[in-house]
C-alpha cells in the first residue's frame, strides 16, 4: 500500500470528497498540528486517516475507508499504521470520538472513556467542542 502525508490542496479536494461521504468532519484539517494521510493502492484511494496532535497525545481523526476496500482489513491497516507513526514520534496516548464505529475501535484496543476524561487540551479542539456531536462515543487507548 502506497502511504502519503497530505499537504497540498488537489489531494485535500479528494479526502475531503471521502470524509463527506461518510459524513466526517473535514473542515479543519488545514491546522498545523493535524497530520493527515492519503492510503492508496494501484492509484485508487483505499482509504484516509489523521492524528491532530497536542504534544504526546493526539486525537485520531479522519479515518475512513472506501467502499471498494471495506471488509479487507483496510481499517485495521491505516489504525496500525496511524498507531505506529504515533509512536515512533514519541504519542503516549491516542483519543478519538465516534458516532457509527465503537465497536470497530475497541475491536483494537481502545477503550471507552467518560467525556469529562478527555484531556483538557484535547477538549478545546473544534472536533469535540464544536464538530462531533454530544452524544459521541468518546475512547483512548494508551500506546
Amino acid at each position: 500500500m502506497n502511504i502519503e502525508e497530505i499537504i497540498n490542496q488537489n489531494d485535500l479536494a479528494e479526502a475531503v470528497d471521502l470524509l463527506r461521504e461518510f459524513d466526517l468532519a473535514y473542515t479543519d484539517l488545514n491546522q498545523p498540528n493535524v497530520r493527515l494521510f492519503k492510503f492508496s493502492e494501484s492509484g485508487k484511494l483505499v482509504g484516509l486517516g489523521g492524528l491532530e496532535i497536542y504534544r504526546n497525545r493526539a486525537l485520531l481523526r479522519s479515518v475512513a475507508v472506501a467502499k471498494e476496500f471495506q471488509d479487507k482489513k483496510a481499517g485495521r491497516f491505516i489504525c496500525n499504521w496511524l498507531e505506529n507513526w504515533a509512536i515512533e514520534n514519541q504519542l503516549s496516548e491516542l483519543y478519538l470520538l465516534t458516532t457509527t464505529a465503537p465497536g470497530f475501535f475497541a475491536h483494537l484496543g481502545y477503550q471507552i472513556i467518560q467525556r469529562d476524561e478527555f484531556p483538557e487540551n484535547l477538549r478545546q479542539t473544534a472536533q469535540f467542542s464544536e464538530l462531533c456531536p454530544a452524544s459521541s462515543v468518546y475512547m483512548m487507548k494508551n500506546l
